[in-house]
């Protein structure tokens, strides 16, 4: 707990110095991954470019370091922000040493001879200027043979294949010692070449090889100072990742208005006011509806019912997020929270398989439910979601059932479990430390508003055919599944706002079958001829092209022949 209270202190200071904060954002984007670095040095498999990203890294931590010594004042339980004097100074001089040496041109390279800096090595640069800078020398003793010769255009030149060379235009072939020995005939020159030039071939190529080990030799010499400094850069690692956390989890607290939770080490409790899941609130803004809730040990138990689409899954991952959030040390999506200290969170939510080790989903539902069962204890946070739905409803309802008494009785964790078993409300309201909670939806002519409001009260309604119909299901199933519903609330009794248990099997009759009563007959319902016929003539007129009279003329015509057929149907 003292952890805990430690990391909000730091996020409340901070964000109540945005000016810090905002300097330690922009300072840390410079940070590399330091550990990574520090595994391709242990893999000799480390780059120039990963030791001056951790040399830019130790010049991030340098100047941060100056500006937190007022955060450093701040009591902080097992939250160290501050590195050893020897591991200070260790990574400053190797900052320094990677600075000086290691050339940070793009490009940069140990086969191209420029990996280390100009001025870092004197044999270094003596070498680097004999194989990359050796045009003075060439000039030298071209001007030294044209004098010998006296051939003004007498040239020096190199290739690939021939290296260096002299090369005269055949009319000043005559004039050529015998010094020179005759290395290429052309159509238009000879080339030529002699002792003291193929002695300069191989000072030039020995420098690039002499350059090439050196350079290699330096740079291992740092990386092997990394090596050494080893311990410091994992530290350092520890401690800008530590305010990284800080930094972050204060700015998504400023930018989503989270808010500091109370924290009882020793109370079983979640009390949030004002919840609201961060992510979804991020897309809707303002159009997000917040969540209250009471979980407490005197009441550990919410059953979730109503409807899909509602939102009871929404709120279940909102309280869990608020749980995890608190317990990291972070401000959370709230109002206001006052919530215990969880040693787990269980969550079975959503619907997924596992083909390859023959799992159906029920199996996976069934499977996490039991590591639920076996692990969770009554200082842990369950949520659930409609287990059981996997199955035929007598065994989905009958595990659901048990289960609830199982949390409720056995177990007694924080649990919030939702269901469209409307069976088990009139068991939770049996139950002393379980409550009943639905959000709220608005029916009103045949549609249904959602009004995501999470209340203490229940529903018996789901309204699964209305979200049918918002998903595009067609009007003839939509219809025939209208009348089947009708026919169960008529044969198992509705009045009461119970509901019974039902098979999944519906004869072709349209006879349902009962869990808890005998066999009911019920007839189909049959459309009489006269309202077929008129629906025919419903979706035959072309409204959109009809003037008003037209209209009010089609539909007195409409009225004449209902009330016609009506009169005739009463009549027989």
């Amino acid at each position: 707990i003292k952890e805990i209270t430690s990391r909000q202190s730091v996020v409340e200071f901070l964000s109540t110095n945005e000016a810090l904060q905002d300097y330690l954002r922009d300072e840390l984007s410079n940070v590399r991954d330091l550990e990574r670095i520090m595994a391709k040095v242990s893999t000799k498999k480390v780059t120039a470019s990963d030791l001056i990203n951790l040399s830019k890294s130790v010049s991030s931590y340098t100047a941060i370091d100056k500006k937190i010594s007022s955060l450093k004042k701040l009591s902080l339980e097992n939250l160290e922000l501050e590195l050893t004097k020897p591991h200070k100074s260790g990574l400053l001089k190797l900052s320094a040493t990677i600075d000086e040496t290691i050339n940070d041109e793009i490009g940069a390279a140990l086969e191209k001879g420029n990996l280390i800096r100009k001025g870092a090595n004197k044999k270094r640069d003596r070498l680097a200027r004999l194989s990359q800078n050796c045009s003075s020398e060439i000039l030298n003793l071209e001007e030294k043979y044209r004098k010998k010769t006296g051939i003004s255009k007498l040239k020096i030149k190199h290739n690939g294949v021939n290296g260096y060379f002299i090369e005269v235009s055949k009319t000043q072939t005559s004039k050529i010692p015998n010094s020179f020995d005759r290395r290429q005939t052309l159509v238009n020159s000879e080339r030529y070449i002699t002792k003291e030039l193929l002695e300069f071939e191989k000072e030039v190529i020995a420098a690039e090889e002499k350059l090439e080990k050196l350079e290699r030799s330096i740079f291992s010499d740092i990386v092997g100072s990394v090596k050494e400094n080893r311990e410091a850069i994992l530290s350092l690692s520890k401690l800008l990742a530590l305010l990284d956390i800080f930094q972050s989890l204060t700015h998504v607290a400023l930018q989503e208005d989270f808010t500091r939770p109370k924290i009882y080490p020793n109370k079983q409790i979640q009390k949030v006011k004002g919840g609201f899941h961060p992510i979804i609130k991020a897309g809707l803004r303002d159009g997000f509806i917040c969540h209250d809730l009471n979980l407490s040990s005197d009441c550990h138990f919410g059953l979730i019912t109503g409807p899909n689409m509602a939102g009871k899954t929404t709120v279940m991952r909102e309280m869990s997020i608020i749980q995890f959030l608190a317990q990291i040390g972070s401000y959370v999506p709230a109002d206001s929270a006052e919530l215990g200290i969880c040693d787990a969170l269980y969550s079975r939510l959503g619907a997924s398989d596992n083909i390859l080790e023959g799992q159906s989903t029920f199996m996976v539902e069934m499977a996490e439910t039991a590591e639920i069962l076996r692990h969770a204890t009554s200082r842990s946070l369950i949520v659930l979601d409609e287990v059981g739905r996997g199955t035929s409803t007598y065994d989905g309802l009958s595990i659901a059932w048990s289960l609830v008494e199982c949390f409720v009785r056995k177990t007694k964790a924080l649990t919030l479990f939702s269901t469209h078993y409307h069976e088990l409300i009139e068991l939770v309201e049996n139950l002393e430390s379980a409550k009943n909670l639905t959000v709220e939806t608005l029916e009103q002519n045949g549609d249904v508003e959602f009004l995501y409001r999470l209340v203490e009260k229940s529903t018996d309604q789901s309204f699964g055919i209305y979200v049918a119909k918002l998903a595009g299901i067609p009007n003839d199933v939509l219809l025939r599944s209208s009348e089947i519903l009708s026919q169960m609330e008529k044969a198992h009794g509705r009045s009461d706002g119970s509901q019974t248990v039902y098979r999944e099997e519906l004869s072709p009759e349209g006879i349902q079958l009962s869990f808890l009563e005998q066999e009911v007959s019920q007839p189909k319902v049959i459309v009489p001829a006269y309202l077929l016929e008129l629906e025919d003539t419903i979706k035959e007129m072309d409204v959109l092209n009809m003037t008003p009279i037209e209209a009010l003329q089609k539909l007195h015509y409409l009225k004449k022949q209902l009330t016609g057929f009506e009169e005739s149907f009463a009549f027989h």
